[in-house]
């Protein structure tokens, strides 16, 4: 067995988007087979209490300090977390230290060097693509790079979410094929499945009949892609389904949407943070199965899009743009409907499937059926596996990077 050192540059009690559920759920199911001591921080904490326990886990949390304003860039160079992250290894002595995000790299690659352990990267997104598609600045797009390409190099395994960020990786930085393990994000369908129930309770709750048709968007609401994408919703989707079904309610579900108050109309609701967990009610689950299509109108970003994982996991008929569903395996037509942008291709699929409620529910069928055969936790999880014993094998013949 084991032992494993895994840096996490934020809090995942609850987690909240898709970068916090893959870590939640790697933790979940590395445990069981490994020895796994995290250490996390108090950046995006939202206050819950730890939820996942086994005998093999240890999870610590790194002093909340000023540098936590922040945020992800801090763990470049946040001294106590840099303090935190050595006392743990020299405590530990995990066998594989492993970065989850680019930002706690430097760190790993201390520890990596003083303790002469090998070091996998966990890449949450292609970071330099992500920043460079929002149209940042070009120094701070040339300093990700330069960061990414580092990190990247003096890892001894890199994780992709998906194949499309790994071609992403090898084609920017000239990495090796088999550099690259892709270990994509999953959606649990025993916590995302439709509901009946749910969808009755959250319909009461915003006195919604029977007969309103509800679209919904979910999605962290303070960042750019999600921030660009209410916008869209408001200046330009809800208009035009309005003037086709006036009787339609557009759900947007996550957190810190206050700056996005200026684009509120009436048929939108801002719910603001909605629990993914089983045992709250109305969950995320329900919410979604309150909705009759969920929409990804994204024109950037990067990564694995979970929230539409769990929107199939629960039956949901959905359209997005090709970059909101980029990294998926879902069938265009099928399983997915999709536009190349936020455009009247866009509007024209979701007013398709509002006139089409038989289209919906196939859809919604075959995207659940997607998910149970190709998106599970478990199953992607054990991948790690391999990659250790991968490291295992070459360190045994000298050439560990």
């Amino acid at each position: 067995m084991r032992t494993i050192l895994m840096l996490v540059p934020c809090d995942i009690f609850p987690p909240v988007d898709g970068n916090s559920m893959n870590i939640y759920h790697t933790i979940k199911y590395l445990s069981q087979r490994n020895r796994l001591h995290v250490l996390l921080s108090h950046v995006f904490s939202q206050g819950g209490a730890i939820d996942i326990f086994h005998p093999n886990l240890d999870i610590s949390y790194c002093p909340p300090t000023w540098f936590d304003r922040f945020k992800y860039k801090s763990f470049l160079f946040n001294p106590y977390y840099f303090k935190a992250a050595y006392e743990l290894m020299n405590r530990m002595k995990a066998d594989v230290i492993q970065c989850q995000v680019l930002y706690t790299a430097p760190a790993g690659y201390l520890l990596k060097r003083r303790f002469k352990k090998p070091l996998v990267l966990v890449q949450e997104n292609v970071e330099y693509l992500k920043y460079r598609r929002f149209g940042a600045p070009a120094p701070l797009t040339y300093s990700l790079k330069k960061l990414e390409e580092a990190s990247c190099r003096m890892a001894d395994k890199i994780v992709a979410v998906s194949a499309v960020d790994r071609e992403f990786m090898r084609e920017i930085y000239g990495l090796p094929e088999e550099r690259i393990e892709v270990i994509q994000h999953c959606a649990d369908p025993e916590v995302f499945n439709y509901s009946e129930k749910g969808r009755h309770t959250v319909r009461r709750l915003y006195n919604l009949s029977s007969q309103e048709l509800v679209l919904a968007f979910v999605g962290k609401l303070d960042t750019i892609p999600n921030t660009a994408a209410v916008r869209y919703i408001a200046e330009e989707i809800c208009p035009a389904v309005l003037a086709e079904h006036p009787r339609t309610t557009f759900l947007i579900i996550g957190q810190n949407y206050d700056h996005l108050l200026p684009y509120k109309k009436e048929e939108m609701i801002l719910t603001g943070f909605v629990s993914n967990r089983k045992d709250s009610s109305p969950n995320l689950a329900d919410y979604l199965s309150a909705s009759d299509i969920v929409i990804v109108p994204l024109d950037s970003g990067s990564g694995t899009r979970v929230k539409i994982l769990e929107a199939a996991a629960c039956s949901r008929a959905i359209v997005s743009t090709e970059i909101g569903a980029e990294g998926l395996d879902f069938v265009e037509g099928t399983e997915i409907l999709l536009s190349q942008r936020v455009d009247q291709e866009f509007i024209g699929l979701v007013l398709g499937l509002l006139e089409d409620g038989a289209r919906r529910e196939e859809l919604g069928r075959r995207a659940r059926q997607k998910v149970l055969s190709h998106y599970s936790w478990e199953r992607e999880v054990a991948k790690f596996e391999r990659i250790y014993q991968e490291i295992d094998r070459l360190d045994k013949y000298g050439v560990k990077g």
